[in-house]
C-alpha cells in the first residue's frame, strides 16, 4: 500500500521540479510569486506538521487536517491571475496537473497517518518540504538578484531639492553618511590646501564641504541635474563641477593630490577601471578615499532589503548585491594600479532613537547618525596611497618602462648630436678645400702667360 501512496507524491515532486527548474527560471518570477510560492509550500508544511505532531487515528484530529488540506488546495490557485498573463501553454498544462495532484497527495498523507504505519515517511516529507520552501525564499528573494539585477542609477536625476532637505527618501541616509565621513576625510587631508577630485559627486555633499575647508575641489558626475544642485549649494563658489565618466576621466596624469569615490564603486560595472583612472590622475604619494558596501548576507539583508522595506520612496535596485565588493577585492584592484591600501574602517548606524523612529515612520531624520566600527560586514571606508616612485599608475612596471624610454631618448639625441657634428666637420672640410683651391688659383694667376696691361 505504501508504494501506491508514494506514487502521487513522486509525480507531484517531478512536476514541481520541471516547473521550477525550467519554466520559472526561464521567465523569472515577479515579486508576488517570489512571496506567494514559499507561502504555498508553507501550507503543505502546515498539513504535514500537524500529522507529525499529533497521535494518529483520532477523528477530531483528522477534521483539523481536512480543514488545513482544503485551505492549502484552494490557496495554491491564488497566482492564476498572474499566470494567465505570464505563462505559456505548456506551463498552464503543468499547473493543471499540479492542481489535480495536490489534494490527492494530501489525501495520501492522511491515509499514511491514519494507518499508524510509516510515520517516518511523513517526518521525512516534512523535512523535504521545509527545505524546498527555504530554497524558494533564499534563491528567488536573495541569490537571484546577484546574477540578474542592474543597479538603478537613473533615479537620482529627478531628486532636485530633495537631495538636501527630504527625509522620506534614502538620500537622507547619504546625507547622514556624509556628516559622518566628511570630518574624518578632512582630518586625513590636513590643513594645507589640496587639489581634490570627487568622483560621482552627486549633489556635492563632500565636494562642497572640502571646498569650505579651503581645498581646491573638482566634482565630477554623469548626471547634469545632480551637478546643478551641487553648484546651487556651493557656498564658496569655488568648486569646478564637470560632467564626465569616472571610468574615463578627462584629466591628465598626476593632476590631483586626492581622489574620492564615496558610495560609487557599487554603482559601476567595472570598479577596477574606475580605480585605475583614479590612480592615473593622482600625483605620486596622493590619496585615494573610497566608501562602498561588502558583499555579505548581512549587507544584503540590511543595506538592500532593510532600506527597501523601512525607508519611504526607495526605488527598486537602488543597490544590487552582485556589485558589492569585499575589502580584499578592492585591495587587489588598488595594488594593481600602484595604490597601497592603508586604513580601513567599517561603519554602521548608531542604535539610538532616530534609528527606531526610522523603522516606525520610514523617515530619516537629520539626527540620524552613523559610526565607525571594526566590522566591515556592512559598509566600509578606506584610504589608499599612490606610490611615491610611481610615474605611470597604469602599469606596475611603469618605472622600468619610463627609464628605458628615457635611455632610448637620450641615446637617440646623442646619436643625432654625433651625426650633426660629423656633418659640420664634413662641411668645414669642404669649405677648406674650396678656399684652398681659390687661393691656389689666385697665386698662379699672374704667371699664367697673360698680360692684362
Amino acid at each position: 500500500m505504501i508504494v501506491a501512496l508514494v506514487v502521487p507524491v513522486a509525480l507531484q515532486a517531478t512536476a514541481m521540479l520541471v516547473d521550477e527548474g525550467w519554466f520559472h527560471r526561464r521567465r523569472g518570477l515577479p515579486r508576488w510569486e517570489r512571496i506567494g510560492h514559499p507561502l504555498d509550500t508553507l501550507t503543505i508544511a502546515s498539513c504535514l506538521g500537524w500529522l507529525v505532531a499529533v497521535p494518529h487515528g483520532r477523528p477530531a484530529t483528522l477534521s483539523v487536517y481536512i480543514g488545513l488540506a482544503v485551505f492549502s488546495t484552494l490557496f495554491v490557485t491564488k497566482d492564476e491571475p498572474i499566470h494567465a498573463r505570464l505563462c505559456t501553454a505548456g506551463e498552464h498544462w503543468l499547473h493543471s496537473i499540479l492542481f489535480v495532484l495536490h489534494p490527492i497527495v494530501l489525501a495520501a498523507f492522511a491515509v499514511i497517518w491514519w494507518s499508524g504505519e510509516h510515520q517516518t515517511v511523513l517526518a521525512i516529507q516534512l523535512g523535504v518540504t521545509l527545505a524546498f520552501g527555504g530554497y524558494q525564499v533564499v534563491y528567488w528573494n536573495m541569490l537571484r538578484d546577484r546574477a540578474t539585477a542592474n543597479v538603478n542609477n537613473t533615479w537620482y536625476a529627478d531628486l532636485g531639492s530633495r537631495w538636501h532637505d527630504a527625509q522620506d527618501t534614502p538620500i537622507a541616509l547619504l546625507r547622514a553618511e556624509a556628516r559622518h565621513r566628511n570630518p574624518w576625510i578632512a582630518e586625513q587631508l590636513g590643513p594645507e590646501p589640496r587639489a581634490v577630485l570627487d568622483l560621482g559627486c552627486g549633489a556635492g555633499f563632500l565636494a562642497n564641504d572640502l571646498a569650505a575647508r579651503g581645498h581646491r575641489v573638482t566634482g565630477l558626475d554623469t548626471t547634469p541635474e545632480n551637478l546643478a544642485v551641487a553648484r546651487l549649494h556651493d557656498r564658496t563658489g569655488s568648486v569646478s563641477y564637470e560632467l564626465g565618466d569616472a571610468c574615463a576621466l578627462p584629466h591628465a596624469d598626476a593632476t590631483f593630490d586626492v581622489v574620492c569615490a564615496m558610495d560609487l564603486l557599487e554603482h559601476v560595472e567595472d570598479p577596477a577601471r574606475l580605480i585605475g583612472e583614479a590612480g592615473r590622475v593622482l600625483k605620486p604619494d596622493g590619496l585615494f578615499f573610497f566608501h562602498t558596501f561588502n558583499r555579505t548576507w548581512q549587507a544584503h539583508l540590511i543595506v538592500i532589503k532593510g532600506v527597501e522595506l523601512f525607508v519611504k520612496n526607495t526605488p527598486k535596485d537602488l543597490h544590487v548585491i552582485r556589485l558589492f565588493l569585499r575589502p580584499e577585492e578592492v585591495a587587489r584592484m588598488c595594488r594593481r594600479h600602484d595604490l597601497e591600501p592603508g586604513v580601513l574602517r567599517g561603519s554602521r548606524p548608531r542604535f539610538r532613537w532616530p534609528l527606531w523612529r526610522m523603522l516606525a515612520t520610514g523617515k530619516v531624520g537629520d539626527d540620524f547618525e552613523f559610526t565607525f566600527t571594526r566590522s566591515t560586514k556592512l559598509g566600509y571606508t578606506g584610504c589608499a596611497r599612490k606610490s611615491a616612485r610611481s610615474l605611470d599608475p597604469r602599469s606596475t612596471s611603469s618605472g622600468l618602462l619610463s627609464a628605458c624610454y628615457s635611455a632610448l631618448t637620450a641615446c637617440s639625441a646623442r646619436a643625432h648630436e654625433v651625426d650633426d657634428h660629423a656633418h659640420d666637420r664634413e662641411q668645414q672640410q669642404e669649405m677648406d678645400r674650396t678656399t684652398g683651391d681659390m687661393e691656389h688659383g689666385e697665386t698662379q694667376q699672374p704667371g699664367n702667360g697673360h698680360d692684362d696691361s
